[in-house]
């Protein structure tokens, strides 16, 4: 299971102090995390045994319809975030 602290450090090792983030963790383990950096934003969802799906820059109306990019760690989906932020 991945934490809330655990969560932020791997954001924090990902993105140093460029990025704030704000994590959400619910009681089945399962967490939703919202990234900003300049302009930008990100959203993560997922649990580490189900995998995690990501969007950068949602539009507004795509607020509830999921994530199209996916990635099976939270460090992938950050990595692939941190890519789409640059």
């Amino acid at each position: 299971m991945t934490t809330e602290q655990e969560a932020r450090d791997a954001i924090h090792h990902a993105f140093g102090e460029s990025a704030h983030a704000e994590v959400t963790a619910f009681p089945a383990g399962n967490l939703s995390i919202t990234l900003t950096k300049g302009e930008h934003a990100a959203t993560i969802d997922g649990h580490p045994e189900s995998g995690w799906g990501w969007t950068v820059d949602p539009a507004e109306d795509e607020g509830f319809s999921g994530h199209e990019n996916t990635a099976d760690t939270l460090d992938e989906a950050l990595a692939d975030v941190r890519a789409g932020l640059i």
